[in-house]
């Protein structure tokens, strides 16, 4: 949609907003305007702006204090960590001022893409100007802000070129937290002392769901473009094959309906192709018993 809303709160919403004039370096008054238009017609919801740029977030502030908007929390990545609003409202500021160098920086700005994308509860609307994406995007270069375009602009139904396969522009976790790289520690430690694994098996973290499987058999975009948290490797020869999926699971993977559909997706994904996956709540992480009777429990009903 080119400047103008829609209506209904569909979960995944891009607005091209196509007067980008400003006058100052970062900000985009065109995508200000649509933000308090949006925020004036949506008194009733908890909105969060979310945008790269403290240009840009001080021109909106003001803008909404100007108007009485007071429902409205508008900040950079680090004033939304572990924030979370009916509606996020992604403000990417670009506009025919944005140099290669600054969005050499945004495009793959991991962090300020899984926040943006991770907090909404309801609703995730992207704003930008796709004249200047399309400038700036360079087709043989990695660039998750540009796959995440893509993907909000058909509502998750688009796919992401295949030698971008390692984007994190889709909510995927972008980065290992500690809370990761204990559940690795846990999870290796498991299976080693499992008599049954016989030291036949690996584990390897954040693996494009394309690498795990050769066939999109359940025609899914997220096939494309997803990863899983953790996959099993079987040893057998000189080969590996993958035997379990786990996935690691916090809060937005009970509460975030966008998160909880890529969930569902990876789910058909692995009923597809016969592989088993095993949810465990992160708080389990450093549970090594928990971890090791769950394993035990596959490896008993696998053989």
């Amino acid at each position: 949609m080119k400047g103008r809303y829609l209506q209904q709160a569909q979960p995944l919403l891009y607005v091209d907003v196509t007067d980008d004039r400003t006058d100052q370096k970062n900000t985009a008054p065109g995508e200000i305007e649509q933000i308090v238009r949006y925020a004036a017609a949506h008194k009733d919801k908890t909105i969060g702006v979310i945008t790269p740029f403290v240009n840009q977030k001080n021109a909106i502030e003001k803008r909404l204090k100007e108007e009485g908007l007071d429902q409205v929390a508008c900040g950079t990545v680090h004033a939304f960590q572990g924030d979370e609003k009916d509606v996020i409202l992604f403000s990417t500021a670009i506009t025919g001022q944005t140099g290669e160098g600054t969005y050499g920086w945004l495009k793959n700005n991991r962090e300020l893409i899984n926040v943006a994308v991770s907090r909404a509860r309801e609703q995730l609307i992207v704003l930008s100007n796709t004249r200047n994406l399309e400038r700036l995007h360079k087709q043989e270069e990695e660039d998750d802000l540009y796959d995440l375009v893509q993907y909000v602009r058909t509502n998750g139904k688009s796919r992401v070129t295949p030698q971008n396969t390692a984007s994190r522009a889709l909510g995927i976790k972008p980065y290992s937290t500690a809370t990761e790289e204990a559940f690795l520690t846990t999870l290796n430690h498991a299976l080693d002392n499992i008599w049954l694994s016989q030291n036949r098996f690996s584990v390897e973290k954040e693996v494009a769901v394309s690498q795990v499987f050769e066939d999109n058999l359940s025609l899914s975009d997220l096939f494309y473009t997803g990863r899983f948290d953790f996959v099993v490797y079987e040893r057998s020869s000189q080969r590996k094959y993958p035997v379990l999926v786990i996935e690691l699971d916090g809060r937005e993977h009970y509460e975030n309906e966008i998160v909880m559909a890529r969930d569902r997706k990876k789910e058909e994904i692995c009923r597809a192709h016969d592989m088993e996956l095993i949810r465990v709540e992160n708080s389990y992480a450093r549970r090594y018993q928990h971890i090791k009777g769950i394993l035990e429990a596959y490896f008993a009903a696998a053989r």
